[in-house]
């Protein structure tokens, strides 16, 4: 679907969409490797890693919600 905002918001749209999809793609072994090593009770270097990934999951998480929302509901054609 075409995002349908304009202006300013058109470009925080796709900054937003853009740092989403790369941290989506980053957030995938580093949440493998975060659950690797607590499963293998390695805490120290378990939390060395989780430090980062939870900020960053979370980051991804709620941009996914925004993009969803700004593209299907704020922004929808009319």
């Amino acid at each position: 679907m075409k995002f349908q905002g304009t202006g300013a918001v058109r470009r925080f749209y796709f900054t937003l969409l853009l740092s989403h999809t790369i941290l989506a793609v980053v957030i995938v072994p580093m949440v493998a490797i975060t659950l690797r090593r607590a499963i293998r009770r390695d805490f120290v270097r378990h939390a060395r890693i989780a430090r980062w990934t939870l900020p960053l999951w979370l980051y991804v998480s709620v941009t996914g919600v925004l993009v969803y929302w700004m593209l299907y509901h704020a922004y929808r054609a009319a």
